[in-house]
């Protein structure tokens, strides 16, 4: 809520590389249902691929992975989870679900946020549902095992008041329209961050809070293309621009635009791409030795079996093997060691 008091968002001076990154998210928006009309198949196959995808993602910067094949069987609830790592995926694929299917129906209000905290961690004995019930610092742990302390949050006794008080905020300024909805959305994410209302999970809580305010403002392209993915390959800037902004926060002093500007690039950057899967996929009819290739093209440094896993979480080993080999052979890539970790590089 440090980001609304005493008019400081209203006061704000945007600056134009700023409003160039809005006037552009906006163009893209205005293609939303244009695709909606000419490639519904088309993007039913991304929104697939975007939920396995957001929900490994958005679990992995918070160190929480599962093997491939039971991320996917959790996904399509052909399993149980059977610990701790495997329950906090099955949670977050359910709110997932809630925010695509419903977001339109969820007031944004303290009371749905404890909600969807409870059912993130409703498949594990850990407490959800609940504010926070000890300060909590944000720590950074180096390679030594030192921590460094990257930010204390909001006390425990005031958490509740903080919340509600950012609540009110956003539905507030979301009404009257007197702040650009992507402003309003940039700073309503950075304030919850900086709040960190719960013991655990306010990552992933934030970025789920990120795609339901976007659903609401009229912006779906997280339906489609992974956020959190985005987010997870470009986690060192997510990591430094929070921590930038987070500089004198509590005193109002803070420069929200350096996350503004980073978040704003994150949503451009999913628009882009998904313009870019729209005409590949359709060109391609969907196959998926297709999409693999269309994966190895746009890795611009050297790239493992693993990096187009993640980014094509619904096409088998088999099929990614066979394009590996397949452009082996035809000599436009290279592999550079042995193993499952091994790297390859393109040769054009």
């Amino acid at each position: 809520m440090m980001s609304f008091r005493q008019g400081k968002l209203l006061a704000t001076n945007v600056p134009m590389r700023i409003v160039s990154l809005i006037s552009k998210i906006n163009e893209y928006k205005g293609k939303q249902e244009l695709y909606n009309q000419q490639s519904p198949e088309i993007l039913n196959t991304l929104k697939d691929v975007a939920i396995i995808q957001s929900t490994r993602a958005s679990n992995s910067l918070e160190g929480i992975t599962v093997k491939d094949k039971r991320l996917l069987e959790i996904m399509q609830n052909k399993i149980q989870p059977t610990n701790r790592s495997e329950g906090e995926i099955a949670g977050y694929r359910d709110v997932l679900a809630t925010i695509h299917s419903s977001f339109d129906a969820i007031p944004i209000k303290p009371s749905i946020l404890l909600q969807f905290h409870r059912d993130l961690y409703k498949f594990i004995s850990a407490e959800g549902g609940s504010w926070k019930n000890n300060d909590n610092a944000v720590e950074e742990t180096y390679p030594d095992g030192s921590k460094f302390i990257r930010f204390n949050p909001v006390s425990t006794f005031a958490t509740p008041g903080a919340i509600d008080e950012l609540c009110n905020f956003y539905n507030q300024y979301s009404n009257s329209g007197e702040i650009d909805s992507l402003m309003l959305i940039s700073a309503t994410i950075l304030d919850f961050l900086f709040i960190h209302p719960f013991n655990d999970g306010n990552g992933r809580m934030a970025r789920l809070l990120t795609l339901l305010l976007l659903y609401k403002e009229g912006y779906e392209v997280g339906r489609f293309i992974s956020l959190e993915q985005i987010v997870e390959d470009s986690k060192d800037s997510y990591y430094d621009t929070l921590h930038q902004s987070s500089q004198n926060w509590h005193d109002g002093k803070h420069d929200l635009l350096i996350w503004s500007e980073y978040l704003l690039g994150v949503i451009l950057s999913a628009y882009k791409e998904l313009v870019d899967r729209v005409g590949k996929v359709s060109s391609a009819r969907g196959n998926k030795a297709m999409r693999v290739e269309e994966t190895i093209d746009h890795f611009v440094t050297d790239f493992s079996i693993d990096d187009i896993r993640r980014r094509c979480p619904d096409i088998s080993p088999a099929t990614i093997n066979r394009v590996l080999v397949k452009l082996r052979d035809a000599d436009k890539i290279e592999v550079l060691g042995t193993g499952r970790g091994a790297k390859w590089r393109k040769n054009y």
